[in-house]
């Protein structure tokens, strides 16, 4: 999941920059949808590579110990 981090963040701030600038078109309900689920993509990966990154320095520490 952390390797569409980037994809998230582009996705969002395009949908962000069409869908909340105050233009009204037909589309607009839709890409600030999809702008609300790229945001909700996004926050997840960052979580994942938080939680995966923490996971491996205490796997990293308890094989030091170990020696």
């Amino acid at each position: 999941m952390k390797n569409y981090t980037i994809h998230f963040l582009i996705v969002t701030i395009l949908s962000a920059l069409l869908g909340f600038t105050g233009l009204e078109y037909p589309g607009a309900t839709v890409v600030r949808l999809i702008c609300l689920f790229a945001g909700i993509g996004l926050m997840i990966s960052c979580l994942d590579a938080v939680i995966i990154s923490r996971k491996q320095r205490n796997a990293k520490k308890k094989s030091e110990l170990k020696r």
